[in-house]
């Protein structure tokens, strides 16, 4: 059948997310650290935005206070350090955001202010200090609240920006194992194929610091022999951290033992040495595991204390990975009989849009119209556009953040209502929860609820924990009800812990004994329950 080309029209209905709802999900989904970052963003590129500073006093308190100081008594200088504008007759409109430039019909006093002198109209924002300069500074009208006022948000400040720097040159920059390793290899000064077959195994090598990959695979990538990457494997074995490079487990313990000359033909590294040996030690059979080593009962057990001071993982001290510290927003207190859900709003920016430029936008609307066309009457237009664009947007923000919040708290609240006995007794209290149960109860879609739990967490009588991780699934029971996974978990290491050690329960009778408690349970489920929890089989817990 030959092609065609044509066109055709369809008509078809589709959802779109409007940016003022990607906005609203964005800050909904944004843990507490990511949304201080985004609220700052908006504040530094949106010039009707500023932080509130409990400690500020208002433009509008700071005229008053100046209306009201007697003339004779006024520093203006010092109004000018303290950021208060004094009040002038007849405001003139604010300078246009950039492109548009508002024409004042006064500007006979400019050039005094843009003086070479340049005192009081000069970036760094010295005050006057003789009469003349104070009446070319007033002759700018509401330029001087813009330049002196509560207009702005982006002023330099050089010893904010030298902690930020001093802050950035302050992180450490971490050696990682395969830099530490190539070190050592460029140092060794192996022949070209060696070397060739070094490079790979080093960087074969994981962040444990375990050799992973078969070595007949390196060879192929290394276009080396087998024989070449033993050689080099030994020498590589011999790099620090001690044991780095080994294959498994009883080869990585056994490098640190021979690293140490002390250590080297002590009864540890005679228990490692031993396969057999080391296989008994593993099920918690030392006194077999001496006796295959060949060496006294009474050694067993400082050999045994030799061996949990070394590292099972030598190279995770050159992880790149930094410790994550969290900043919970949410606190679950017990407040007349009930668990509550408290927000701690302690890190979250106060921002608000400038008093100033709201004004400015006011005035501006309330402005009879000036003559179409002239310089003015554009530039009017052009200022009150963008001013109502960026105060819209503004708004926006703030919306967002309070919605956030509520329902953040709305939430955490249905969370505390229907856990409580994790606030009473732990992990172990917890009940069947799903994220489709909450959303039905606060009455927002499931994927809001997943939103707003991911990555917030919460102080609780039994330490911080993530939202996310208090919705579990459950267990049938004989009452009808379900038990969660954790219980479950719980009751599995309750009756390990309680068996005897000569006669440990298999899988089959913690399955038989959860069984009669109620819990509908198969063994499979109990045999993945158990190596989550890393309980061994009965049959190596057998003491």
């Amino acid at each position: 059948m030959p092609l065609s080309f044509h066109q055709e029209m369809r008509q078809a209905q589709t959802m779109a997310l409007t940016p003022q709802m990607q906005q609203a999900l964005g800050l909904l989904q944004a843990p507490m650290m990511e949304l201080r970052q985004k609220i700052r963003q908006e504040v530094d590129t949106n010039p009707v935005l500023e932080l509130e500073d409990p400690a500020e006093v208002s433009i509008d308190a700071a005229r008053e206070d100046y209306a009201a100081t007697p003339s004779e008594e006024r520093d203006f200088d010092e109004d000018l350090d303290g950021g208060a504008a004094p009040e002038l007759e007849d405001p003139a409109p604010a300078p246009a955001p950039p492109g548009s430039a508002p024409e004042h019909e006064d500007r006979s006093a400019a050039p005094e202010a843009d003086s070479p002198d340049g005192e009081a109209g000069s970036p760094d924002g010295e005050a006057p200090s003789s009469p003349a300069e104070t009446e070319g500074l007033a002759a700018l009208g509401d330029e001087a609240d813009y330049l002196y006022g509560d207009g702005g948000n982006n002023e330099y400040d050089p010893d904010a920006e030298e902690r930020r720097q001093f802050l950035f040159d302050s992180i450490p920059a971490t050696e990682s194992l395969q830099d530490h390793l190539l070190a050592q290899l460029a140092e060794a000064d192996l022949p070209p194929d060696e070397a060739a077959a070094g490079r790979e195994i080093v960087g074969s090598i994981d962040n444990d610091g375990f050799l992973r990959t078969p070595l007949a695979e390196i060879g192929q990538a290394a276009l080396a022999d087998l024989a070449t990457c033993e050689r080099v494997l030994a020498r590589v074995q011999t790099f620090t951290p001690a044991g780095v490079g080994a294959r498994d487990l009883r080869e990585c313990l056994l490098l640190q033992l021979r690293a140490d000359p002390a250590l080297a033909s002590s009864p540890a590294a005679r228990l490692v040495a031993s396969p057999e040996a080391f296989e008994a030690l593993a099920a918690r059979r030392l006194d077999k595991a001496a006796r295959l080593a060949g060496i006294p009962g009474e050694d067993a057990a400082g050999a045994l204390a030799v061996l949990a001071r070394l590292d099972p993982a030598p190279g995770r001290r050159f992880s790149a990975e930094r410790t994550l510290y969290v900043r919970p927003e949410l606190e679950f207190r017990l407040v007349d009989g009930r668990w509550t859900a408290i927000l701690d709003e302690t890190d979250l920016p106060r921002v608000r849009i400038s008093p100033f430029w709201r004004s400015r936008y006011e005035q501006l609307r309330a402005a009879p119209a000036g003559r179409k066309g002239s310089a003015a009457a554009r530039a009017e237009r052009e200022e009150r556009s963008y001013l109502r664009e960026r105060i819209g947007s503004g708004e926006l923000l703030l919306r967002g953040i309070e919605q956030r919040q509520a329902t953040l708290r709305k939430v955490a609240q249905a969370i505390a209502d229907a856990q409580p006995g994790f606030f009473e007794r732990g992990r172990a209290g917890l009940r069947p929860l799903t994220m489709a149960q909450i959303a039905e109860k606060v009455g927002v879609h499931e994927t809001t609820v997943s939103r707003t739990v991911d990555g917030k967490y919460a102080r609780t009588p039994h330490g911080v924990v993530e939202l996310g991780s208090l919705f579990v699934g459950g267990l049938p029971t004989a009452s009808g009800e379900a038990a969660s996974t954790d219980s479950v978990k719980a009751k599995i290491r309750a009756l390990v812990d309680a068996e005897d050690p000569a006669s440990p329960l298999s899988d089959q009778a913690i399955m038989d004994r959860l069984s009669a408690a109620g819990i509908r349970i198969a063994r499979r489920t109990v045999a993945k329950y158990r190596d989550a929890l890393g309980i061994l089989p009965a049959l190596q817990r057998k003491g």
